[in-house]
């Protein structure tokens, strides 16, 4: 499921296996029966793809409802228990090391509940500890850094040490920079920038390759793998270096000035480890965004926004500043740990209080911060639910929780961003602003002008939209761009029945608004709490939706207060035509005070 585990597991192999010891290596998406794994691997890929706002919600949904993670650690654990079970009886393992979230689910279920006799440690190769990166029954969580062990802690209530990321040696070891340079063409004064995306190639690597080579300051490096589509794309951009497969990141590494990448994945920790300053740009869905932002609150890497702010960081990353310096020292910090020493010691029959109490003194390398290193909290009780009546229980628990989730849930993860539209990039001093509006103020000649002259979308239902098809004209003639409000009333109420066919029916009113307007509605602003099914109807109609980051009412707005790169709706359903006038004649007059420009909702991507 991706390079950055699979390397991690390999690494720790091969220093058990230098110091004598006797490994074996297993892949957990084959433990579960009926070839279950490969089809969750090529979902899995296909989400990141091409439909990563899926992978964004599912992601963010047990953090908003980490109750579900209990039955499902418990499924995860019945489907591949006898598996996992045969392959450490056969093996007579002494100790037993995940380096995969579900992996490590699953061996915590099966320590848990007495089925694993032997320790279980949980290697956590991502910076960002989702609910199901841990699990309670696990002996020991190692960690690449303070943030993630001390948060692994927290989780589990066991105890977690930050032994550092599992690289290669050859990443740690200084490799010789002018060969490398002379072998990429490279002149003495170039700025290289080696832009990386994972195992898979996912992510928008030629936007990324193209907004560099423009700027005329750096030259990108591209490395493709075995992706020729992607290799033909960037060659056809042109400015930088195309590579395909190679076995030598080192050496690019060392050729390099700054490393680009989307993940916080195993490529980044080879760069830590080789003193390669890393930029974090245009993160993929879900452990990508999450694990970013956490490498950066650390100081081992820069988040950059857009395109502006990465070569502003690109600036001061790839020329001898403090602040290139810095990351560096924290990056390198990270490796003054070796992880096998906690697994030789849990197989030794060391308990994991011990182990982890017995870190020693080099916390001194983090920067002052050692005490963060071993973070070790009280194991809580905690009780499983073994009979039937428990696990009816459990179910009754979870079926209404996911509902939730799928409905108010996505609500909540929505208003954080997931899954709807965001501003583009180069938009510093644009705000998006869309009015709602009811029959009355659609036909209004002075509200339509006032549209036109802010750059608003006029937000309308496809019920109202159908008693005044010449006020919808008018609109168009104007410029003004018309968004799809829903459906609207239909005989006197909302459009009703199951959730399902309600966001398919505010989706339909957008085919009537495109007839009446003679222009694409593409944005859904809907007048409710949106769910999955919203999401998922818009994804098929190739809409967009937006939640806004604020409402403005008339009868709850004194003064209007407006951010850039910030999404606002003016909401007219519940105020006269007089009242939705002087509302957005405020907007006009915060517009101008703030030097901000309006720009319809259609420009959100």
């Amino acid at each position: 499921m991706g390079a950055g585990h699979d390397g991690a597991a390999r690494e720790l192999a091969r220093r058990l296996n230098d110091e004598g010891h006797v490994t074996e290596v297993r892949d957990f998406m084959k433990s579960a029966p009926l070839k279950i794994g490969d089809m969750v691997r090529v979902g899995y890929e296909f989400q990141l793809r091409h439909a990563a706002w899926t992978y964004e919600l599912t992601y963010r949904l047990w953090y908003l409802l980490p109750l579900l993670v209990p039955p499902i650690g418990r499924f995860i654990a019945w489907l591949t228990r006898r598996r996992l079970l045969r392959w450490i009886e056969d093996f007579d393992a002494d100790v037993v090391v995940s380096t995969y979230p579900l992996a490590s689910v699953a061996l915590g279920r099966l320590r848990e509940t007495g089925k694993l006799a032997v320790p279980a440690l949980n290697f956590i190769t991502d910076f960002a500890v989702h609910p199901l990166w841990v699990h309670h029954g696990l002996d020991l969580n190692l960690a690449v850094h303070p943030r993630p062990a001390s948060e692994a802690a927290r989780l589990t209530g066991r105890p977690a040490v930050a032994a550092g990321p599992m690289v290669a040696p050859r990443f740690l070891r200084k490799t010789a920079r002018t060969p490398a340079r002379r072998a990429l063409d490279l002149e003495v004064g170039d700025r290289a920038v080696l832009i990386v995306a994972g195992s898979w190639g996912v992510g928008g690597v030629p936007k990324t390759f193209r907004s560099i080579a423009a700027s005329g300051h750096f030259v990108p490096i591209a490395v493709c793998g075995r992706d020729e589509k992607l290799r033909r794309k960037l060659e056809a951009i042109g400015g930088g270096r195309v590579l395909g497969w190679t076995d030598d990141m080192p050496a690019l590494m060392a050729a390099s000035d700054a490393l680009i990448e989307n993940a916080g994945g195993l490529t980044a920790m080879e760069a830590l480890a080789a003193g390669l300053p890393v930029v974090s740009y245009r993160p993929i869905a879900g452990h990508g965004k999450q694990n970013t932002a956490e490498m950066q609150q650390a100081g081992v890497s820069r988040l950059a926004p857009d395109d502006r702010g990465l070569l502003q960081i690109l600036e001061a990353v790839t020329t001898a500043s403090p602040t290139k310096a810095t990351m560096i020292k924290a990056g390198r910090a990270m490796f003054a740990d070796d992880p096998t020493a906690y697994v030789l010691a849990l197989a030794a029959g060391d308990g994991p209080a011990e182990v982890a109490a017995g870190a020693p003194a080099r916390a001194a390398a983090f920067a002052g911060k050692g005490a963060d290193i071993i973070s070790i909290a009280v194991a809580r009780s905690r009780r499983p639910l073994r009979s039937w009546g428990g696990r009816v229980a459990a179910a009754a628990i979870a079926v209404p929780l996911l509902w939730a989730g799928l409905t108010s849930g996505v609500d909540v993860a929505a208003a954080y961003g997931a899954g709807v539209a965001h501003p583009r990039g180069h938009t510093g001093n644009t705000t998006y602003l869309g009015v709602r509006l009811d029959a009355r103020e659609l036909a209004d000649p002075a509200i339509q002008q006032e549209l036109a002259t802010l750059h608003a979308t006029a937000v309308v239902d496809g019920a109202t939209a159908g008693r005044y098809p010449a006020a919808i004209q008018r609109l168009a003639s104007l410029d003004v761009d018309v968004e799809n409000g829903g459906q609207g009333r239909i005989l006197g109420r909302h459009g009703s029945g199951p959730p399902w066919r309600r966001a398919h029916g505010d989706i339909q009113a957008s085919r009537l608004l495109e007839r009446l307007a003679g222009q694409p509605v593409s944005v859904f602003v809907p007048g409710r709490r949106i769910n999955v099914f919203d999401l998922v109807a818009c994804r098929s109609a190739h809409s967009r939706t937006v939640v806004p980051n604020h409402v403005f009412r008339a009868s709850d707005v004194d003064t209007v207060h407006m951010t850039a790169r910030h999404t606002y709706v003016v909401d007219g359903e519940r105020a006269s035509a007089a009242e939705l006038a002087s509302l957005l004649s405020k907007v006009a007059d915060q517009l101008s005070s703030a030097h901000l420009e309006g720009a319809p909702l259609d420009e959100l991507r």
